[in-house]
């Protein structure tokens, strides 16, 4: 890594040590085409092709992780075709298979099967992500499940909620998101065998017109790739419509990670939460006090990104003319790779956060002291409407307490037995009082919910990706 030449931040920056950077690296990809024609290769041996030898196959074999990247590079600037380039060197190692290497085959047969296989493996590492950020969460709400906070609807207050509940609904937005990935991993298609039209005619030509064996082919590439599914039509890509799929999980992702640290960071504005700060941090270069939620702003500008990268998808479908037009490939390039890493970067944000994200008591404590007695009089409505009193004149006469209580609040702390003092609350005073002096009492099924959330829904998912095992913290570089 040099200093001297511009490299994206998400390499030298948020994610030096991912797997998903060695997933989309030049040498996998080159790797990656070699085996694919190796399959191919091994295929049409399979179905009767004579030209195919058993000693060529075992040459690309011995030779396929030897990659000279200055003899491609060279090759490239001359030919100005990156798969060409592969290919003649590709060749030149393996003299025993160059007249076979690519037999049969169009550029995007190992551009876009490569693709997919990066974009499968690069799925399966982010689902196990997701399942580690999902049990830090769980930790998390389970800690919190009766710390009682003030609910906020149209970010004012409301209902008493607790830290817990709040916790375990930003988690289902996460649940969510990894369901809508988890179904793009489990219905996404391999390109397959089909030459370069999508019409498979070199590979007709090859087996003497004979479909069944084209078709086996196709199959047996499939499997030994990995994959289930394939497309049965294709032109000479697969559709772009799969990557609009990919990156509208990947943006779902982004907005929900965007909605949670959105919250945090009002949270730790107003005092209730506070992000993990590290002992020797500088919040601020001009003013030293400062606890700045940067990693939850970290998390929401690294969303930005991704969520806009839905958009690009969707115009490079608009501008597929027919069977395949180029303008594809440059754009890419970049926001395939580039998407799995902002969710990369992401993901270790946001673990980090739930690693240390502390709940301040006092602060909390004091929004629920002063919303309190407010909803000690909606309980007091219902009580007293229990107690035959006209639902309208109970409701009249609590708007009419509690303006006045609120107009005095600037001045002085609300006292609820001087609400309650108007003989009208005579009969469920005691009650009202009683109630409120428990203030958990006003969050209904919060802790139920909770903890019925985490043992039904974010349990099994933790077990199946074996997040369980995963107790290491991450570390932040930056």
């Amino acid at each position: 890594m040099t200093e001297e030449i511009y490299q994206s931040a998400l390499v030298t920056r948020y994610c030096r040590n991912s797997p998903i950077l060695r997933f989309h690296s030049e040498k996998n990809k080159a790797v990656l085409w070699r085996q694919l024609w190796i399959w191919l290769a091994e295929a049409e041996q399979e179905l009767g092709l004579k030209q195919i030898s058993t000693e060529a196959i075992d040459e690309m074999k011995a030779k396929r992780d030897q990659v000279n990247f200055d003899e491609i590079r060279s090759e490239e600037r001359r030919l100005k075709h990156d798969v060409m380039a592969h290919n003649h060197v590709f060749g030149k190692l393996c003299p025993k298979a160059a007249g076979i290497i690519h037999l049969g085959a169009t550029s995007c047969y190992v551009q876009d099967n490569a693709d997919l296989i990066v974009i499968r493996d690069s799925i399966d590492h982010l689902l196990k992500r997701f399942a580690t950020c999902l049990q830090r969460m769980a930790t998390f709400a389970e800690q919190h499940k009766d710390t009682v906070t003030v609910g906020r609807t149209h970010y004012q207050a409301a209902s008493l909620v607790t830290v817990g509940k709040r916790t375990v609904l930003w988690a289902q937005e996460m649940v969510m998101a990894l369901e809508q990935l988890e179904h793009f991993r489990n219905t996404m298609r391999f390109r397959g065998v089909k030459g370069a039209t999508g019409t498979q005619d070199s590979f007709m030509t090859l087996f003497g017109g004979d479909e069944d064996k084209v078709e086996t082919l196709d199959e047996l590439v499939t499997k030994k790739a990995g994959f289930t599914q394939r497309f049965y039509i294709s032109g000479q890509t697969y559709s772009r419509q799969l990557d609009i799929q990919l990156l509208n999980a990947l943006a779902t992702f982004g907005a929900v990670t965007t909605k949670i640290c959105k919250d945090i960071r009002i949270l730790q504005a107003n005092g209730e939460l506070l992000e993990p700060f590290e002992k020797d941090q500088i919040g601020s270069s001009a003013m030293p006090y400062k606890q700045n939620p940067m990693k939850s702003e970290r998390v929401c500008s690294l969303s930005r990104s991704l969520m806009n990268m839905a958009s690009e998808s969707l115009a490079t479908l608009a501008d597929q003319g027919f069977e395949r037009t180029l303008d594809d490939s440059a754009c890419r390039r970049r926001y395939i790779p580039e998407s799995f890493l902002h969710a990369e970067a992401i993901f270790n944000t946001l673990q980090n956060i739930f690693e240390g994200l502390t709940v301040k008591k006092q602060g909390v404590e004091k929004v629920v002291e002063t919303e309190l007695p407010f909803l000690g009089l909606e309980k007091a409505m219902m009580f007293l409407t229990e107690e035959g009193v006209d639902r309208q004149k109970a409701h009249e006469k609590i708007r009419e307490v509690a303006l006045a209580a609120k107009e005095g609040q600037q001045e002085h702390k609300v006292n609820m037995t001087e609400m309650l003092e108007d003989p009208f609350f005579d009969k469920v005073r005691d009650r009202v009082l009683a109630l409120v002096s428990q203030p958990l009492n006003f969050t209904g099924r919060c802790v139920s919910q909770t903890v019925r959330y985490i043992n039904e829904n974010i349990k099994p998912i933790v077990e199946k990706y074996h997040a369980v095992e995963s107790d290491q913290k991450v570390q932040l570089d930056v």
